[in-house]
C-alpha cells in the first residue's frame, strides 16, 4: 500500500512538473501548436520528401515510426482506466497533455536534430541524450538512457500483457502469442530504423482509419448524448466527489492526477523519447521535424478522446461487469457491429500492440547504444524478446509500478534541458516563411532551391553560409 502510495505521487507530481514545463514552453514559442497547424497540414500533403541515406528515412517515416511507439493499446484502454478511477472529468486533462504536450515535443524534437550526430560507423546518435549531455552533463545524459531503456521494455512487456490477455479470451494461448511476438518483434529491430519505419508506415494509417471510423460511427449513432457528456465531463471535473457522490463528482484533482498521468504516458511527449525516431529523418531543417512531430500529438489525443466519448455517451463507463480494460472497448463494439466488432477490434488491438512495440523496441535499442558500445546491440535484443515473451504470459502489474519511479529521471532532466535551450536559443524555434533563393552551382548549372531562412541547407554549398548550416555541418 505504501509503496503504490509513493509511486501514484511519483507519477503525479511528474505530470505537474511536464504540465508547468510544456505551458512555459507554449508561452516562450508563442503557441506554435496552434500557429503552426496549417505548416503541418502543408508537409503532410507534400508529395516530394527527401532522398533518405543508409541510416535515415524521410521525415514522414519517421514521423509514422514516432507514431507507432506511442499509439498503441495505451490509447484504447488509458482513457476508459483514467474515466473509472477519475471520473469523466479526467478527459480534460487528456486534452490539456495534448494541447501543451504539443509544444514541449515541438521543442524536444526541434533540439535533437539540432544537436543529432553521426558516429565513425555512419549510424546516427541522436535522441534527447545528446542535448542533455550539452546542458547538464555526460553523467545525467546516460542516467536518462538508463530509465529510458527501463521504461521502453517495461512498456513493450505491457502491450504484449494486454495483447495477449485479449487474444486469450478468444482461446489463442499466451505462449503462442508470446512466441510469435517475440519472433516478429526481433525480426523487425534487426533490420534497424529503415525495417522499422518500413512496417511503422503501412501500420499506422491502417490502425488509425480502423480505429477512428469504427470509434466515429458509435459517436454519431448516439450523438443525442454528446451535449449530456459534455455537461457530465465538466461537472465531473469541478464538482466534488463529496457532494453528488461517484456519478458525477470527483474534483479537479482526480480528473487531473488521472487524466494528466494517462495522457503523458500515453503521448510521451515531455519525456524526450518520441525524439529518437524524429533524429533518424534525412531533413536538415530541425523546425520543420519539430512542425511535423505534432501532427504525432494530435493523432494521439484524437483517438483517446474519441475512445473517451464512445464510452461515455454508451454509457459502458458505468458496467462494473465489464471490468475497467479493454473489455468494456469490446463490448461497445460487439453491441454495435455484432460478431464484426470483435474482429474489428481484435485486429485494431494487435496493430497498435505491435506496432508500439516495435517503436518502443526500436528507441530502447538507441538508449542501450548511448549508455553501452552499439556492437553488444545483440544482447539488447535478444533481452527484448525475452522480456517480450516473458510479459506475453505473465502478470506485470509490479513492473509497471515500478517503472513510475523512472518517470522522474526521464521528465527532470528532459524538460530542465529543452526549457535552458529554448532561452538560450530561441531563434532556433522560429517558424518563419519561405521564399526561392537561387543558387549558382557552376558557370554553366543553375538551381532553385527552397530555403526556410537560416534552417534549411542547400542542396550544394552557397558561396556565403550562415552559422547554422555550418553547425549542421560539422555536427550531421
Amino acid at each position: 500500500m505504501l509503496f503504490e502510495f509513493i509511486t501514484e505521487t511519483i507519477s503525479y507530481s511528474t505530470c505537474l512538473f511536464i504540465l508547468f514545463g510544456a505551458i512555459i514552453l507554449s508561452i516562450k514559442t508563442r503557441f506554435v501548436q496552434f500557429r503552426a497547424i496549417p505548416k503541418i497540414i502543408k508537409i503532410l500533403l507534400k508529395k516530394k520528401t527527401k532522398k533518405s541515406c543508409k541510416n535515415t528515412v524521410s521525415s514522414k517515416k519517421a514521423l509514422l515510426t514516432a507514431m507507432s511507439s506511442s499509439i498503441g493499446m495505451g490509447n484504447i484502454v488509458s482513457p476508459v482506466i483514467a474515466i473509472k478511477l477519475g471520473g469523466p472529468g479526467a478527459l480534460l486533462g487528456f486534452m490539456l497533455a495534448t494541447i501543451f504536450g504539443a509544444a514541449a515535443t515541438f521543442t524536444e524534437v526541434t533540439f535533437a536534430l539540432r544537436n543529432r550526430k553521426r558516429r565513425k560507423d555512419g549510424s546516427i546518435k541522436g535522441g534527447s541524450m545528446p542535448y542533455i549531455k550539452k546542458m547538464l552533463g555526460s553523467f545525467v545524459a546516460k542516467i536518462y538512457a538508463f530509465s529510458a531503456l527501463i521504461v521502453l521494455t517495461v512498456w513493450a512487456s505491457n502491450q504484449a500483457n494486454a495483447l495477449s490477455d485479449l487474444l486469450h479470451a478468444h482461446n489463442i494461448s499466451k505462449y503462442v502469442t508470446g512466441i510469435l511476438l517475440a519472433i516478429t518483434v526481433s525480426y523487425v529491430l534487426l533490420g534497424g530504423i529503415k525495417r522499422v519505419s518500413k512496417i511503422s508506415a503501412r501500420l499506422v494509417p491502417l490502425m488509425l482509419i480502423l480505429y477512428i471510423s469504427a470509434a466515429l460511427w458509435i459517436i454519431f449513432n448516439n450523438i443525442s448524448e454528446l451535449p449530456k457528456v459534455i455537461s457530465l465531463i465538466f461537472k465531473s471535473a469541478f464538482t466534488p466527489k463529496a457532494i453528488f457522490g461517484a456519478g458525477t463528482g470527483f474534483g479537479i484533482q482526480s480528473a487531473l492526477r488521472w487524466g494528466l498521468a494517462k495522457g503523458y504516458f500515453s503521448n510521451i511527449s515531455g519525456l524526450g523519447m518520441s525524439t529518437i525516431p524524429h533524429s533518424m529523418s534525412s531533413t536538415r531543417t530541425p523546425v520543420k521535424q519539430g512542425m511535423l512531430s505534432m501532427a504525432a500529438i494530435y493523432s494521439d489525443g484524437i483517438v483517446c478522446l474519441l475512445t473517451g466519448l464512445m464510452v461515455l455517451m454508451t454509457g459502458a463507463w458505468l458496467d462494473p461487469s465489464h471490468g475497467i480494460g479493454i473489455n468494456i472497448i469490446a463490448s461497445v463494439f460487439k453491441n454495435y457491429f455484432a460478431s464484426i466488432g470483435t474482429v474489428v477490434i481484435l485486429i485494431s488491438a494487435f496493430l497498435f500492440s505491435f506496432g508500439t512495440i516495435v517503436g518502443e523496441g526500436y528507441m530502447g535499442s538507441q538508449c542501450f547504444s548511448y549508455a553501452a558500445k552499439r556492437k553488444y546491440l545483440y544482447i539488447f535484443n535478444l533481452a527484448m524478446a525475452t522480456i517480450i515473451f516473458l510479459g506475453s504470459i505473465a502478470e506485470v502489474k509490479f513492473l509497471a509500478q515500478i517503472t513510475d519511479i523512472f518517470l522522474l529521471p526521464l521528465a527532470l532532466p528532459n524538460m530542465i534541458s529543452i526549457i535552458m535551450l529554448a532561452f538560450r536559443k530561441k531563434k532556433a524555434l522560429r517558424i518563419k516563411k519561405e521564399k526561392v533563393k537561387k543558387t549558382r552551382i557552376s558557370p554553366a548549372v543553375s538551381l532553385s532551391v527552397k530555403i526556410e531562412k537560416g534552417f534549411e541547407l542547400p542542396i550544394t554549398q552557397p558561396q556565403k553560409e550562415d552559422k547554422w548550416s555550418n553547425s549542421i555541418k560539422k555536427n550531421f
